[in-house]
């Protein structure tokens, strides 16, 4: 488990869970203008920290998150490029609330950066990350690319 301290706020934490085979970083409260440069340095040291430990994986809690900025969304932006162009990637989980709606559409595009490295888990039945049944979902097939459905022609 990393040795990294977790943020908190009034409103806002990220703490590490050690989840036995994965890593869970559990957010919850409001993503704001306050966090965004300790989250940004946070999830830069988790990379860094990962890469020399070897990690296969990580997981990110989102379920009890219920508002990130899109300078919030940048830093998890930038973790993901960062992942993608290590050369020695590991998978990132993002775990969804589907109650909560702006986050299936707001980390959906992170998944289309690096649809091989992070994947979305909907998290059933307000479960946590930790031991969840979760439905993992990917991004829907780009135009031109067979999904499944009835083809005109």
């Amino acid at each position: 488990m990393p040795s990294l301290p977790g943020i908190r706020t009034e409103n806002f934490s990220l703490v590490f869970v050690d989840a036995g085979a994965a890593l869970v970083l559990r957010l919850s409260g409001n993503g704001d203008a306050e966090v965004v440069a300790p989250l940004d340095r946070t999830l830069k040291q988790l990379h860094d920290q990962l890469l020399h430990s070897g990690a296969r994986s990580v997981v990110v809690d989102f379920t009890d998150l219920y508002f990130m900025n899109s300078s919030c969304l940048k830093a998890f932006v930038s973790w993901i490029y960062k992942v993608r162009t290590c050369g020695k990637p590991y998978q990132i989980r993002l775990q969804l609330n589907p109650r909560q709606r702006w986050q299936q559409r707001g980390l959906e595009p992170l998944q289309r950066l690096a649809p091989a490295i992070v994947f979305l888990d909907e998290v059933v039945d307000g479960k946590s990350a930790v031991g969840a049944e979760a439905t993992s979902t990917r991004a829907p097939a780009a135009p031109g690319q067979a999904s499944g459905g009835r083809q005109n022609g």
